[in-house]
């Protein structure tokens, strides 16, 4: 083979290797910061899967919209989540359609199931990366503010071309990763105590 063909590909295989990460990085930051800004709240999750190593698992309340009426939707099937606003600000799903809208804030996710006239999504917002050494704290403080009785939680989202990026996870209205540090500081009246001689 050609030397110079050689190197050629090399080339081309090296920078598409850069290319691709580097994408996808400026991708994310571009929706960090030009992205539209909704809070999702979140809902309970399975006790023992809610943190998995460095991320915790999320379940978004609302993940269904009215079925489309006019449209065959499969398993796995693309679709776009328009999105809206309740009205104490939080992130609501309000339709789904099978082409990608213009001049509206959505989402695009995938269906999971169709049932009883509600179309269920799988939404592409369904972990929140965290420090690894903050995993058990952090699954103790998601768990109690993602009970079945105790529901303060959201996750803030930007949002760009339906493109979603998880800005932060918040707890009893503060990010979790201040609750955490709060309750892994012993309160100062214990610490100062213990320090004494």
């Amino acid at each position: 083979m050609n030397r110079r063909l050689i190197i050629g590909l090399f080339l081309c295989v090296a920078l598409a290797q850069v290319g691709v990460p580097l994408s996808m990085i400026l991708r994310r930051e571009l929706v960090l910061t030009q992205g539209a800004y909704f809070k999702f709240e979140t809902a309970p999750v399975d006790p023992y899967d809610a943190f998995r190593g460095r991320y915790v698992a999320l379940a978004i309340k609302e993940d269904n919209v009215p079925a489309i009426t006019d449209a065959r939707l499969s398993q796995g099937q693309r679709v776009f989540a328009l999105i809206g606003l309740d009205g104490r600000g939080f992130a609501k799903l309000t339709s789904a359609v099978t082409a990608r809208p213009r001049g509206k804030d959505y989402i695009q996710a995938r269906v999971r199931y169709v049932s009883e006239g509600k179309l269920y999504l799988d939404l592409p917002i369904d972990r929140y990366y965290m420090e690894e050494g903050a995993a058990p704290m952090a699954e103790t403080v998601y768990r109690e503010h993602v009970s079945r009785d105790k529901q303060d939680a959201y996750a803030a989202v930007r949002v760009k071309d339906g493109f979603p990026v998880i800005a932060g996870l918040y707890v009893g209205g503060q990010k979790i990763e201040d609750a955490v540090r709060q309750k892994a500081t012993p309160p100062k009246a214990l610490y100062n105590k213990q320090q004494a001689p």
